[in-house]
């Protein structure tokens, strides 16, 4: 198996697609309030909102290679 291509797998950085841009990411907690600000909600490219806590953290993580969206909270 080709071991580059697990590279940043294995770092703890993953790339997603933000509004079509490819964006390296850190596994993990992903504090969205912080990187986004409080007027923005990602959503995955099914349509579904990324639920988050009271504090703006990801309840859950971003998917390698995955495609997502900023869109206005109010909306």
């Amino acid at each position: 198996p080709d071991q580059s291509s697990n590279y940043h797998y294995q770092q703890g950085a993953i790339t997603v697609f933000i509004n079509g841009v490819p964006t390296e990411m850190t596994r993990g907690g992903i504090d969205t309030k912080a990187m986004f600000g409080e007027d923005l909600v990602l959503v995955h490219s099914s349509g579904v909102p990324l639920p988050t806590d009271e504090f703006g953290y990801l309840m859950h993580s971003l998917q390698h290679g995955e495609a997502y969206f900023l869109v206005p909270r109010h909306a």
